[in-house]
């Protein structure tokens, strides 16, 4: 059975005649005579039987028209249904992104986005802010349309497009000795003068964390880590209070006052952020919108 047969059946009982009925339904006759009698065959009951020249419902056929009535009435409330979620889907987006961006580059980033155009303007826009792992999960999930995030490895369904570069940059107390150091040679400092200070760094589930540990696989120096801390400005509030030393990433809501960035040998890494989205899921308008825009005014490839 299916809906074509119900709804030629429904017509047919409406009009009482195969040829007006077809001829509402915009198919030959014969075909709606075909497609009646398949469903027949299949409810193993006549639905109709002739009465003069025109048709007339038999019992079955009045029990079962009751039945069609309903699907014909639960398909109409199930498609406005789904074009209301449609059309609210096509204005609302929401962005997951990570702390880093939060204080400067996403208001600023927003407030562009919803200027730029008056279809913009009426987007509902939500954001949240998340962890690199929780950011997965939300992709994964279907819980938020466009995330802004570090480098996510291991997920081939995500497309993830650079749009940020901070630099990672050490980071002492002021008037550390290393600063000290620095002052008097005017040299970068070479990584093993950090083996024998606290390093304050990422938690261990932000890619942060192991791109630092291999900073320093690389130069064959072993951190000392007291303290972990889940962004810049924890790991900067932390070493401003002389709980040690750090690499970050270089964001503007340091508290510059009270630490001093140092030249580091060797330290050419960067934190990049990425717009990040699944590769196959619709996109819908306002996603597509606010993708468009910030690989147009942001991108970096």
């Amino acid at each position: 059975m299916t809906l074509n047969q119900i709804l030629y059946f429904s017509k047919t009982a409406e009009y009482m005649n195969m040829a007006r009925a077809a001829k509402a339904l915009m198919i030959a006759q014969p075909s709606l005579s075909m497609s009646l009698s398949k469903l027949e065959d299949e409810l193993g009951v006549a639905l109709f039987e002739k009465k003069g020249r025109g048709i007339t419902l038999t019992a079955e056929g009045h029990c079962f028209l009751q039945h069609a009535h309903r699907i014909i009435s639960d398909v109409d409330a199930a498609t406005q249904e789904m074009k209301r979620l449609k059309n609210e889907a096509e204005s609302s987006l929401t962005i997951a992104y990570i702390n880093p961006i939060a204080e400067h580059f996403l208001p600023n980033l927003f407030r562009r986005f919803l200027a730029s155009s008056p279809e913009a303007e009426k987007i509902r826009l939500k954001s949240i802010e998340m962890d690199t792992g929780d950011i997965v999960d939300a992709l994964t999930n279907n819980t938020v349309d466009l995330t802004l995030s570090s480098k996510i490895t291991g997920h081939e369904e995500l497309t993830q497009i650079p749009i940020l570069r901070q630099p990672l940059v050490l980071i002492v107390p002021k008037g550390h000795r290393l600063e000290q150091e620095y002052q008097s040679t005017g040299a970068p400092l070479k990584c093993s003068q950090l083996a024998q200070e606290s390093l304050v760094t990422y938690f261990t589930r932000s890619p942060m964390h192991k791109q630092i540990l291999d900073y320093f696989a690389e130069q064959e120096v072993t951190p000392n880590v007291c303290h972990y801390a889940y962004n810049e400005l924890a790991i900067a509030n932390l070493v401003a209070e002389n709980m040690g030393v750090a690499i970050v990433a270089k964001v503007d809501n340091l508290p510059w006052e009270r630490v001093t960035e140092i030249p580091l040998e060797g330290l050419a890494r960067s934190r990049n952020i990425y717009l990040t989205y699944r590769t196959n899921r619709k996109m819908f308008s306002a996603a597509r919108q606010m993708a468009g825009f910030i690989r147009q005014h942001y991108g970096l490839e």
